[in-house]
């Protein structure tokens, strides 16, 4: 039963029948890391939009700034830390040095 569910699935119509379960493993393999990049660009995105919307809000100046340096941080950390700094930044000049330093910081990992 679970094998019909599966192979009316998106991606795995092509399921194994009776007898070729070696097959299975590797598929399940792949569909798992496929969902976890899927789901990693969507955290980066979500992350990169609070961001911005931050910044929007509280250093509308430093707005195109903000955008530009988001699009090229790949890492989720970086983007939490950055968050964590527009929101406790008092001026435009420490949230724009803030931005500044991701590349610095990008360079180091």
């Amino acid at each position: 039963m679970l094998r019909d569910v599966m192979r009316e699935t998106r991606e795995f119509p092509n399921l194994p029948y009776e007898g070729h379960e070696e097959e299975l493993p590797q598929r399940f393999q792949q569909a798992f890391i496929q969902g976890l990049h899927q789901a990693h660009k969507e955290i980066l995105q979500e992350l990169r939009q609070t961001l911005l919307k931050i910044v929007r809000i509280r250093f509308p100046n430093a707005l195109r700034l903000a955008k530009k340096q988001t699009l090229m941080i790949e890492d989720s950390v970086i983007l939490r830390d950055l968050i964590v700094k527009m929101s406790t930044a008092q001026y435009t000049e420490e949230a724009v040095m803030h931005l500044l330093e991701v590349d610095e910081e990008e360079e180091e990992e």
